[in-house]
């Protein structure tokens, strides 16, 4: 069942197109292109993520989406609707994670299992190692490559600050923690599972890695926006000692 949650959620429909931006200043960027294709169906997805600086953001997240500060090692989730934005240090981020991932499991539901593999392919340019990923008769294969215009925490960063998959994301700790610790990027990904008489896939791949001008505000927070970032509440002041 958690195996079959986790295809569902990669198959879900495809967000609205962004709206066109706004005329303003615009920043230099790298700017992954990447191509999903889900079957049955034959659905074609593609969506791109920029890296300006030390930001990125992915094009795949619209009204609420995390803006990653990769030098700071923190995640800011931005509401559009609400107008709002709070950031997260990465070692929050990881403390809910484990936390959640330290839940005791129902009895039935097996833990998914996640292991490197000595094959290599070349992809991009660069030579990509695979990590393959198996949960009952689910099975996701990674192609992890070190390219030199993507930071090296970018994805290990989106992981952490991702929302949960499942409801009982304890069964993806050996996941998390691996990903968690990935010093590269997936530039091909092949996702399987067996549903009824039918196979479920989902295929991405990186179809290119450029570098243009994408809009400075894309990858900024609106200054009219509100700090709702929850700050640590001061220790109360001790009484003085009676006389």
């Amino acid at each position: 069942m958690a195996a079959a949650l986790l295809v569902l959620a990669a198959c879900k429909p495809a967000p609205k197109p962004a709206r066109p931006a706004a005329a303003g200043p615009e920043t230099r960027a790298t700017v992954i292109t990447i191509e999903t294709v889900l079957q049955p169906g034959n659905r074609a997805l593609t969506h791109t993520i920029a890296i300006a600086g030390d930001h990125a953001r992915s094009g795949d997240e619209l009204d609420r989406w995390r803006l990653f500060d990769l030098k700071k090692n923190e995640v800011t989730f931005v509401d559009d609707v609400a107008k709002t934005y709070r950031t997260v240090p990465l070692a929050a981020l990881l403390a809910t994670r484990r936390a959640a991932d330290a839940q005791p499991l129902a009895a039935g539901y097996p833990r998914a299992q996640v292991s490197p593999t000595k094959n290599v392919r070349t992809l991009q340019g660069v030579p990509a190692t695979q990590l393959v990923v198996r949960l009952g008769g689910y099975q996701r294969q990674l192609w992890i490559g070190a390219h030199p215009l993507i930071p090296q925490n970018l994805f290990a960063l989106m992981e952490a600050g991702r929302p949960p998959t499942t409801n009982v994301e304890a069964v993806m700790r050996a996941v998390d923690e691996a990903f968690v610790n990935v010093h590269g990027f997936p530039l091909a990904e092949h996702a399987e599972l067996p549903y009824g008489k039918q196979r479920m896939t989902v295929d991405k791949s990186v179809v290119k890695i450029e570098q243009r001008n994408v809009p400075a505000g894309w990858l900024n927070v609106r200054p009219d926006y509100k700090d709702v970032t929850p700050r640590p509440t001061a220790p109360a002041a001790r009484r003085p000692p009676a006389s």
